[in-house]
């Protein structure tokens, strides 16, 4: 389920490779990195980053260390997270809806924590193991009341618990316009100069803001936007010529270059690497 709202950022529906109800647990552990861009979608997502060198871009700020972290994902909040293959990346993410939680009186107040273009908190070592041990009971628990119970608990204690962690800089304007428009149109020749025509920004203020706010430069930005969506096409078995054509590669040569560029092999195997990493 995919659609084009609030600015044409992309919006991601609640389509896993499994279905879902209501709430679902999603665990990662490797040095795979996932193809990624600004994007949002129509469920809340808890992501507890336990190591890992990331990159979060939120609407109003952007936040890079190696530190432990939770981001707090309310519906619909325009965001990038994108971890550098250097480090160990290891993070639960624990995603629910809003009608999960409708019937819970006074939860719009303890929601409040998700703040209204998201939250990143640094957490230190006790509170990563405490916020870990009740996602992965979360996980365990058959029980869909006690389930519940067990994520208004979480999200309590981060409420009770939540103080300003860290200085994160502001995220400008033109950035966020910027992601947006690739998000919705990297499939076409993107470059510095359109971008400033568009967003009355300066060529080099953009290039020099892309590689402070993503960690890459804008043509490295734009490929990852297009392998994020080609290795979608591929997992749906269409074929390595027409994904690349749909991708903005051109041909599909160009495109086999790009991820062993990125990520170190083919599109094929790394497929079947994040199939593998992320059972």
């Amino acid at each position: 389920m995919a659609n084009n709202i609030n600015g044409n950022v992309r919006c991601v529906g609640y389509g896993f490779d499994d279905e879902w109800k209501d709430i679902k647990i999603d665990k990662y552990m490797g040095y795979t990195p996932r193809m990624t861009d600004y994007h949002m979608h129509n469920y809340y997502e808890m992501s507890i980053i336990i190591s890992g060198n990331v990159n979060v871009l939120l609407t109003n700020s952007i936040e890079h260390s190696s530190q432990s972290k939770i981001v707090l994902l309310r519906p619909y909040t325009p965001h990038y997270i994108f971890c550098e293959a250097d480090m160990l990346y290891n993070r639960i993410n624990i995603n629910f809806t809003l009608e999960y939680m409708e019937e819970i009186s006074q939860i719009e107040e303890l929601l409040q924590v998700f703040g209204p273009y998201g939250s990143v908190l640094k957490i230190n070592e006790e509170q990563c193991k405490t916020y870990t041990e009740i996602a992965e009971k979360i996980n365990n628990e058959d029980n869909q009341f006690r389930r519940r119970l067990l994520l208004l608990y979480l999200i309590s204690i981060l409420s009770d618990n939540m103080k300003q962690s860290g200085d994160f800089s502001k995220m400008p304007t033109f950035m966020n316009e910027c992601l947006a428009f690739i998000s919705s149109n990297y499939n076409k020749k993107i470059v510095a100069s359109d971008l400033s025509e568009k967003f009355g920004v300066g060529r080099t203020t953009i290039m020099t803001a892309f590689k402070k706010y993503t960690g890459v430069t804008l043509n490295e930005y734009i490929n990852r936007c297009r392998l994020k969506n080609a290795v979608i096409l591929m997992k749906e078995g269409q074929i390595e010529q027409t994904v690349a054509e749909k991708c903005g590669f051109n041909d599909s040569c160009n495109m086999i270059r790009c991820f062993k560029r990125e990520v170190g092999c083919t599109p094929k195997k790394y497929i079947e690497k994040i199939r593998n990493d992320f059972k």
